[in-house]
């Protein structure tokens, strides 16, 4: 039986805590708040591109359902995803470290989004059942968020750039993906 939590803080920024013992999956919301910081992320340690991949097919398939064309992957936004991606995994902002937004990476003269999103699990193993449930509690924690939504079905976005960080934290594993959106 599955429960999930959904919280979402004062910045509308999404946050969850998936607790795995024995065969039941519990969640629990996790409050994350800005200028919130953990660990170390580790860039290497893991391959999370089926994360990343369910996660374009599920934003695309609501693209679809609401009449709006697929995104497409593009390479810049996916390096500007990955930087945030490590920079919101050590301090969980839509603030950079340099102050700016995270969207003001892009070009100014484009269309621009950013989400951010987490999970973290107390164990957590890279398999691919692991990254599909993560693929499923953060998407359906962005769909529930207004801002969040919006960004996944603005019309005028026609590129993404997706990754993720893993963080050894010392509630477990942690998942942060950023989302890059574009014109």
């Amino acid at each position: 039986m599955n429960r999930v939590c959904r919280i979402l803080t004062s910045l509308l920024l999404t946050g969850l805590l998936i607790m795995l013992p024995l065969a039941t999956t519990v969640a629990r919301a996790d409050r994350a708040k800005p200028g919130d910081t953990v660990g170390t992320v580790d860039t290497g340690a893991s391959n999370v591109a089926l994360l990343n991949n369910t996660m374009l097919s599920k934003i695309n398939g609501l693209r679809e359902s609401q009449g709006v064309g697929d995104l497409s992957i593009d390479a810049t936004l996916n390096s500007y995803a990955a930087i945030r991606s490590e920079e919101a995994a050590t301090k969980w902002s839509h603030t950079r470290p340099n102050g700016a937004q995270g969207c003001d990476m892009i070009p100014a003269n484009k269309w621009r989004g950013e989400n951010l999103s987490y999970v973290t699990y107390p164990e957590f193993g890279y398999t691919q059942a692991e990254q599909m449930a993560a693929a499923d509690v953060m998407f359906d924690n962005l769909v529930a968020s207004p801002t969040h939504y919006d960004n996944m079905v603005f019309g005028s976005f026609t590129k993404i750039g997706i990754r993720t960080s893993v963080l050894g934290t010392g509630d477990g594993t942690r998942l942060t993906t950023a989302y890059m959106f574009s014109s």
